[in-house]
């Protein structure tokens, strides 16, 4: 008899002795199916119900908490939460099973439910003087919902009642930084002075009550108690920019530039301090030096590609001094890297105009000759620039270097790519973002955009555990197909602005609009935006939660977990391809071609050769897919498909550009991985005399060439 058929047996056996009554037997039976898996849910459970009913409610719940633990460990959370139940109705005096029930209904997201859990065993605790256990129960729930007021205050009373006033204190600070958001600061100051009994020379306790009475419009009293931090703490940040916002806010300025100045010179990057002394020094009249205190934050805010920000604090000065030079120099930068040409007009117009009256006329040249390339038709700014030259008596090729951007289709490529690059950047696609940037900076090797978005990406770390793949791919169903650029000129929103507090905006490092910063300026506000608008496939419901089970099943089979319910891995991808099929027109090549990224990201390569098949019939992507394609059968381990797709690409470019030679790059990289190094050392040769710096070039020919003659080809 096989297995299978004695498991049969003895459950119909068990079955029987059931029926007659015989509880003991039945459960004898059940349990030698339990000696080969003692995790069996559903034995174990009939085997805890028949316990039950024998009255012996120990035996059962031991029979129940298998059955739970089991269902734990597959996430069966609802399963496990009804088995838990069972076991709290039989033995409702033991608070472990409710803690662990409250614990499953916070990981299934009920958190109302958990929370009257844990507050209903905490108060059972708390009347057997069990304080430890309440307190663990009540720090759970203060973290379930942060913003209980009350909680935190019984959490602080029982942090006191159990000696551990530092964290009696830290839940106090917390409680009165709520009272203060919801504008109770008579309720927020009694829990900072009982806060300040516990523990008076807590720094946090006083900076907090100095803020209080601050609101409370007791300045003097507020600045006796930061001036107290300070004498303990010297040079304690946060007392420092207390004091000083004080101190501005006063209008006591040269009190609060010599506090901001201490702040700089220990933290010379503080934007509150640089920002306040910068507005210190426009109200003073010195534009100057507020420029030069504004100066580092600008060049920051442009690394983090927040010009918004940096023309708000340009035009401060602006507002200040029309005609500041330097302002408007930086302004003239911002806008050329954004390739805002319309206004950039105006602000070379007025560099102009400004270099013309202090005699600059030689700094006049390369804005005029900005202004010939964007207005190439204007004839009198043609003459002008000739005048100009002749006057200097410079001849053409003395002139200096113009500042110049590139064409409007060059840039609207270096766009595209790098809003796919942020699009895969935003779901976690961090080594597709990094293709499409180096492919560009192949094409355009001196882009500040493309390299700035390269360094940002080498310092992401991609870490996505199985939970955000799945969601991951949830995500990238809706897949960006088609950039559409605006019309000519959209019309101009009507709508009222909101007010602007340009100070707000820095000091919370909110986004900067810079509208009604140029008043009495003559240079129209910029706006940084992107008019552009991005056409997004519905792709419906049904396809996401199909994606989702591919990525689901696709993890489960290649861990070796797999269940009688799941489809065979290849079904699946079948499955959700004829709905994709459905839904998007062939001819939609763009889309192929992200789905087939998509694919290859998880590891699907062939179901990626195939939308890359698709894509290639697009002349524009052809040679990207075949590049795509090759890549794909390294990632199978095929090195003769991966050179034969990669030589057609090779064939589609030019020789001797700098396509061809990262081409050729990627050819050398597959002869080396083939162990064919005279090839790939050939290869690297050539490209070591285009460019010796190219990538790791240089490094792979030193490694290679003790290898020549253990290659798989024979040496030419």
């Amino acid at each position: 008899m096989n297995g299978k058929i004695d498991r049969l047996k003895i459950i119909e056996q068990a079955e029987r002795y059931v029926r007659a009554g015989r509880l003991k037997e039945a459960i004898a039976e059940y349990e030698k199916l339990l000696e080969d898996d003692p995790a069996d849910v559903s034995i174990n459970n009939l085997v805890g119900d028949l316990y039950v009913r024998l009255g012996q409610n120990d035996k059962a719940i031991k029979a129940f908490e298998k059955v739970a633990d089991e269902y734990e460990k597959r996430s069966l959370n609802s399963q496990a939460l009804a088995i838990l139940k069972k076991i709290c109705r039989l033995n409702p005096d033991k608070p472990d099973y409710f803690i662990k029930m409250a614990d499953l209904y916070t990981r299934q997201g009920f958190l109302a439910e958990a929370k009257q859990e844990y507050l209903r065993i905490a108060e059972k605790f708390l009347r057997q003087k069990m304080v430890e256990e309440a307190i663990e129960l009540y720090e759970k729930v203060v973290k379930l919902d942060k913003d209980d007021l009350n909680i935190r205050i019984q959490l602080a009373a029982l942090y006191k009642l159990n000696g551990q006033q530092d964290k009696a204190v830290n839940e106090l600070l917390k409680a009165a930084d709520l009272k203060i958001s919801l504008g109770q600061i008579d309720e927020a100051e009694k829990l900072l002075k009982e806060s300040n009994k516990l523990s008076p020379d807590n720094a946090r306790t006083k900076l907090r009550l100095a803020k209080v009475l601050r609101l409370k419009g007791q300045a003097g009293q507020a600045q006796e108690l930061a001036r107290q931090v300070l004498d303990k703490i010297p040079h304690d940040l946060d007392a420092l920019t207390f004091l000083g916002n004080l101190y501005f806010e006063e209008g006591k300025f040269s009190a609060a530039k010599e506090i901001f100045t201490e702040v700089l010179n220990f933290y010379p990057m503080n934007v509150n301090a640089r920002y306040k002394i910068g507005r210190i020094n426009l109200a003073e009249g010195n534009p100057n030096l507020a420029f030069e205190y504004f100066e580092p934050l600008i060049d920051s805010y442009l690394k983090k590609r927040k010009e918004d920000k940096a023309i708000g604090l340009l035009g401060l000065i602006l507002t200040v001094r029309s005609d500041h030079i330097p302002a408007m120099e930086k302004l003239a930068e911002i806008l050329r890297e954004t390739n805002d040409f319309d206004r950039l007009e105006k602000v070379d117009e007025r560099l102009i105009e400004e270099f013309k009256k202090i005699g600059e006329k030689s700094k006049m040249l390369p804005y005029y000759a900005e202004l010939i390339k964007l207005r190439p038709t204007d004839e009198q700014l043609a003459r002008e620039y000739r005048e100009l030259k002749k006057e200097l008596m410079i001849k053409e090729e003395e002139l200096p270097p113009e500042t110049w951007a590139l064409s409007a289709e060059e840039e609207e490529e270096i766009q595209a790519g790098l809003a796919q690059a942020d699009m895969y950047i935003q779901e976690g696609l961090v080594r597709l973002a990094r293709r499409v940037i180096e492919g560009l900076l192949v094409k355009y090797p001196n882009d500040p955009l493309l390299k700035q978005k390269l360094s940002y990406i080498d310092n992401l770390k991609p870490s996505l555990n199985k939970e955000d793949l799945i969601r991951k791919i949830e995500k990238t169903t809706a897949i960006e197909t088609q950039v559409i650029y605006p019309k000519a000129k959209e019309e101009k929103d009507t709508r009222k602005k909101p007010e602007f507090d340009l100070e707000e905006q820095i000091l919370s490092e909110e986004k900067i609009s810079p509208i009604d910063l140029f008043t009495d300026t003559g240079i129209i506000p910029i706006i940084s935006s992107d008019g552009r608008e991005k056409k997004f496939y519905d792709l419906q419901e049904n396809i996401r939660a199909e994606l989702a089970m591919l990525s689901a099943v696709y993890m489960h089979q290649k861990t070796g977990v797999t269940t009688q319910f799941e489809k065979e891995l290849m079904t699946i991808v079948n499955d959700f391809k004829k709905g994709i099929r459905e839904k998007i027109p062939a001819e939609d090549y763009q889309i192929h071609l992200q789905l087939g990224l998509a694919f290859m990201e998880q590891g699907l390569v062939d179901e990626a050769i195939e939308e890359f098949n698709i894509a290639a019939k697009d002349k524009n992507l052809t040679l990207e897919c075949l590049t795509l394609i090759s890549h794909s059968y390294r990632l199978k381990g095929n090195l003769k498909e991966a050179e034969s797709w990669l030589n057609r690409a090779i064939k589609l470019v030019a020789p001797g550009t700098d396509q061809y030679f990262a081409l050729m790059f990627d050819l050398g990289m597959i002869y080396e991985q083939s162990k064919e190094f005279d090839k790939a050392l050939s290869i690297y040769r050539d490209i070591q005399s285009w460019n010796p710096a190219y990538q790791s070039v240089s490094e792979r020919i030193n490694r290679l060439q003790g290898l020549v003659g253990t290659s798989n080809t024979p040496v030419n």
